[in-house]
């Protein structure tokens, strides 16, 4: 890799590798992550590619790749069974071979060592590596990664090969790979897009495309892009290399705000739950949750911000109808008379949340997460939400897609979370 060239746009590839990603075992986890990071130094990824773990195939799509770009990230294939193949076949595509690296050899030792543990003999394969190569640490375990120059058909490319575990793939990316490249990017030979993000809840993807109108175009400058995952829209707005003037990132950007305002909770994280919590202890706002169909997730979700222990009071699964009287006070002949996923029965439930906890704001859910259970006027993914704060109670109706309960129930999460935030914002 020439860093002191002249091109204007860098050009990076990922090459993911192993049979449990064709399979659909495992979702590839890692490109997705290295496409993200790489793009904050300068490096957009312009190619995916993934392949089992067939050497003659990882040798192939090497070449190709190679030929084309000019920094080519691999993940996969570095265990220490017979077959991980990546080794031996990047040895192959950059016409090097294998040679044990001493120091790497003694460092997975004490890995093992360090844990009490006695090295498998199968694992000195992890050891091995092209000629030329330099070594890439390895901290959260036992594969190290390596990088090199290539000759041969791939001449002209850097190749970072990387363990395929994603916590290990990410140390190894963020403390090893990113920084060689920031310094590329840094010599003039490359430039960091600049970006915006907003992330946006309570709007769907189509409603979103309406709204955005032209802004969307594959024209259009600054770049819009959006996706969305679990009633969370992510949304970007990209102004490459060379393309101007970057006031026209901001101006886009104060324009974007101002149209999408009442939907936008973050610029900074997609975690709903993390902005809910950080914003009741800003408040000092005290929360009680009683959740039903979503059997904790919601309580869950929270108690994962740090410090929020300091305003959630409690958290209540009252699953049954039994439970729901019991626990909350909610009248039986309610339940018989409305069933137990209603805007009746919601707000009772938040309004006993409230009086048991002494919350400031009380919110329970209430609903029909699937297979089964459902009825022609109460389908599966119907959920009834209700919310006590300051003496008032709302009710509100969500009808999710029935694309299997875990779906409905992560949707019924983040629309829980989504109600607390504008509760919070009135």
């Amino acid at each position: 890799m020439d860093a002191g060239g002249a091109q204007a746009h860098r050009r990076a590839a990922v090459l993911a590798i192993g049979d449990e990603l064709l399979a659909g075992a495992h979702a590839d986890l890692n490109s997705p992550r290295i496409s993200r990071e790489l793009a904050t130094v300068g490096w957009p990824v312009g190619r995916v590619v993934v392949v089992g773990d067939n050497e003659d195939q990882i040798v192939q799509a090497l070449e190709a790749l190679c030929r084309d770009h000019d920094v080519v990230l691999v993940t996969g294939g570095l265990g220490p069974t017979l077959d991980d193949v990546t080794r031996s076949a990047v040895a192959r595509a950059a016409r090097s071979p294998l040679l044990e690296h001493a120091a790497a050899a003694q460092q997975i030792s004490a890995w093992f060592a360090a844990r009490g543990r006695e090295m498998p003999g199968s694992n000195l394969r992890q050891a091995l590596f092209p000629k030329g190569a330099e070594v890439l640490p390895n901290a959260l375990g036992t594969a190290p990664g390596f990088t090199m120059e290539t000759t041969g058909e791939t001449a002209g490319a850097r190749l970072f090969v990387l363990p395929g575990p994603p916590r290990e793939m990410a140390g190894m990316l963020l403390g090893e790979v990113l920084p060689r490249l920031a310094q590329c990017a840094g010599d003039g030979s490359g430039q960091a897009a600049a970006r915006r993000d907003f992330f946006m809840v309570g709007l769907s993807e189509s409603a979103f495309a309406d709204a955005a109108g032209d802004w969307m175009e594959r024209s259009a400058r600054p770049r819009m892009g959006v996706t969305a995952k679990t009633s969370i829209l992510s949304v970007r707005l990209t102004l490459e290399p060379g393309a101007g003037d970057h006031g026209l990132l901001e101006e886009r950007a104060v324009a974007f705000q101002e149209r999408f305002e009442r939907w936008i909770f973050s610029e900074q994280t997609p975690d709903l739950a993390r902005v809910v919590g950080e914003h009741l202890l800003a408040e000092n706002t005290s929360l009680a949750l009683a959740e039903s169909c979503t059997g904790g997730l919601v309580a869950g979700a929270l108690t994962g911000v740090p410090g929020i222990s300091r305003v959630f009071r409690e958290g209540l699964v009252t699953y049954s109808n039994r439970s729901k009287c019991e626990r909350l006070g909610v009248d039986r002949e309610l339940i018989e008379r409305h069933g137990a996923v209603s805007p009746e029965v919601a707000a009772a439930m938040a309004e006993g949340c409230a009086r048991s906890s002494g919350a400031d704001i009380a919110l329970a859910v209430t609903g029909i997460a699937g297979p089964g259970g459902g009825t022609p006027d109460k389908p599966v993914g119907l959920i009834w939400y209700g919310l006590h704060r300051a003496g008032e109670t709302s009710t509100a109706q969500r009808r999710f897609p029935a694309r299997g309960r875990q779906q409905v129930r992560e949707f019924a999460t983040q629309t829980a979370l989504a109600l607390i935030w504008r509760a919070l914002r009135a």
